[in-house]
């Protein structure tokens, strides 16, 4: 980000550095004198001059049901994630689609991230952007983060004190696995739940999930389950435990559990890739006859490096794609060049043909 984005970015946050999102209880409860944060140095750079991104479907039976979602793997994540505010920063929301586009760099591939208040936008516990600061909460009104420090990622339960030096953060809300193993009765004893606004069920509901974490060779995991919002009837997704399983399955170490629901949402160069499941105002029309992506208030971002090669190529793609320009292959001749070689052919047949006829009697 340039330097100028991000004293505009400072500027942005002032007046909600104030703002009480959390309510003021004492919620974070830990359990035992294990380690409260853990770290894995992140995967370096490879050969390629670009993202090593590879997103997938995947399927499972729930219920009875058949659940779809999305599995994002970054093979070299150094230098290439960030999180990503709405242009209006924290306290306003915007649709993961369009704030994956604001961002600098753009982001090649974009989920929701943290909590916000559903009444005035406000993001909820830590935050952290481009290295600056935006919001901090006790560590005792806190939850888990997932973030990016010296090179390393970072999951856990961090303070204020803590917190210089990250290059980003977000909350969730229940550290999923631990230590390549399924920690969701432990993290949701330990997690200050008050932050979410679906009760005590909120783990064990079937819904639309997103998830974090990174795997035993640093490379980061991204795990979005379609399904329902997580109250009413008629629930559809996946229960924490589950989550958690699937996660292991696909090689997660560390895991957490961003905001859910009617939140969770994909973008792959800018455009939605699942099926959120929101269907009320704001988003939705007031009827609830249509699902709706949900504005945010934070979205992880997978991006190009800065200022390599890469990113202005992307960019530039992009913005060719907005403009409705065409894809222009690099190499082969271009459209015209075969258009007129066919009408040359098709010319030349024209003659010939009509040559024959003179002498060959039909």
């Amino acid at each position: 980000m340039r330097n100028r984005e991000v004293q505009m970015l400072r500027l942005q946050m002032l007046p909600f550095l104030i703002i009480a999102t959390i309510p003021s209880i004492a919620a974070y409860m830990p359990i035992d004198d294990a380690p409260k944060v853990t770290t894995k140095s992140i995967a370096g750079a490879s050969d390629a001059e670009s993202a090593q991104l590879q997103v997938r479907m995947v399927g499972f039976e729930v219920n009875g049901v058949h659940i779809t979602g999305h599995l994002g793997k970054l093979a070299n994540p150094a230098g290439r994630v960030s999180l990503a505010l709405p242009p209006g920063g924290c306290g306003s929301r915007e649709l993961v689609t369009v704030t994956s586009q604001k961002h600098q760099p753009r982001c090649k591939f974009a989920i929701n991230a943290g909590y916000f208040n559903v009444h005035n936008g406000a993001c909820i516990g830590n935050v952290i952007s481009h290295g600056v600061i935006v919001q901090t909460v006790p560590i005792s009104e806190g939850n888990v983060n997932f973030g990016i420090k010296n090179g390393k990622f970072h999951i856990g339960y961090i303070t204020p004190q803590e917190m210089p030096g990250f290059d980003m953060m977000v909350s969730g809300v229940v550290w999923l696995v631990r230590n390549g193993k399924n920690n969701v009765e432990r993290g949701w004893k330990e997690a200050n739940t008050t932050v979410q606004t679906s009760g005590n069920k909120y783990a064990t509901n079937l819904a639309s999930r997103t998830a974090v974490g990174w795997d035993a060779d640093g490379k980061l995991l991204v795990l979005q389950i379609d399904g329902s919002i997580a109250v009413g009837h008629n629930k559809r997704g996946m229960d924490m435990t589950t989550l958690a399983d699937v996660l292991i399955k696909h090689g997660a170490v560390e895991a957490i559990n961003l905001d859910g629901g009617g939140s969770s949402a994909m973008a792959v160069d800018g455009m939605l890739v699942n099926y959120p499941s929101d269907n009320q105002p704001p988003s939705c029309d007031p009827s609830g006859l249509y699902q709706c992506e949900r504005p945010v208030s934070t979205a992880l971002c997978i991006h190009e490096v800065e200022g390599e090669q890469a990113a202005v190529e992307y960019d530039a793609l992009m913005m060719q794609r907005e403009g409705g320009a065409t894809y222009e292959a690099t190499s082969g001749p271009s459209p015209f060049i075969l258009l007129l070689g066919g009408a040359l052919l098709f010319g030349l047949g024209t003659a010939a043909a009509l040559a024959v006829r003179q002498f060959v009697p039909f």
